[in-house]
């Protein structure tokens, strides 16, 4: 049996049962998952403000779990931190926007990634450069919903995503769509219906990507990039 830990990184806790109810549905039957949000910090990550407020909490989590599971999946495509959860555990920790563009890569040349909000664009510029994609990028942008409000009308936030892909498709040269949030699992199948290319919706890839590294026996080196880190150096936490 695979255990794997989905953190959800804000404090909203509608998402804890839309994410297991989503996920069950497509993980493989030996595995077992647990979703845990964050007890303080944002109702949701829409700034770079709302993620630094969220880290430490995700730190918090995944480090009462790690012995718990056998992989991490962070709850959303700002992989908020990604990198510290791997250097305090000993387990695959998988954040949503690496997966998904490290996969798009392999179904097609060019990818784009819709999300939410005008700070996405250039945010996911920035992650795509540091997970040294950016030249696999066709394009990045936002819609004009909110985190907290693509659910209401998920009719009006697929219309707003495929009207933006097709737009990124033709005149971008976009041959791979990835949803650039978490929080589009609701209207993924109705976006998917509309495309004639590959879509990726991020959730689902990083479960994926967790239950191989599981069977593959495979976790982070600790010979480079990540270190073991000092919790004594750590103070008033």
């Amino acid at each position: 049996m695979r255990r794997i830990l989905i953190i959800n990184p804000i404090t909203s806790k509608e998402f804890d049962n839309m994410t297991k109810e989503y996920l069950e549905k497509i993980k493989d039957p030996c595995t077992q998952i647990e979703c845990v949000s964050i007890k303080k910090g944002p109702a949701s990550i829409e700034t770079f403000y709302d993620e630094a407020f969220a880290q430490p909490e995700i730190l918090k989590v995944a480090d009462r779990y790690k012995d718990k599971c056998d992989a991490i999946v962070v709850d959303c495509f700002a992989d908020p931190g990604l990198y510290a959860i791997r250097e305090l555990v000993d387990i695959p920790v998988i954040g949503p926007a690496e997966a998904s563009m490290v996969v798009a890569t392999m179904l097609g040349h060019k990818f784009a990634v819709i999300s939410t909000m005008r700070n996405s664009g250039p945010w996911t510029e920035l992650q795509a450069m540091a997970y040294g994609l950016s030249n696999r990028m066709a394009a990045a942008i936002g819609i004009d919903i909110p985190v907290l409000e693509l659910s209401k009308d998920p009719k009006k936030t697929a219309g707003y995503i495929v009207k933006a892909a097709k737009e990124i498709i033709q005149h971008k040269g976009a041959e791979v769509i990835i949803l650039g949030c978490t929080g589009m699992v609701s209207v993924a199948e109705m976006v998917k219906q509309e495309l004639d290319v590959p879509l990726i919706e991020p959730l689902a890839t990083s479960l994926k990507v967790a239950e191989m590294m599981i069977d593959l026996k495979l976790r982070h080196s600790k010979l480079g990039l990540y270190m073991a880190p000092e919790k004594g150096k750590i103070v008033g936490y």
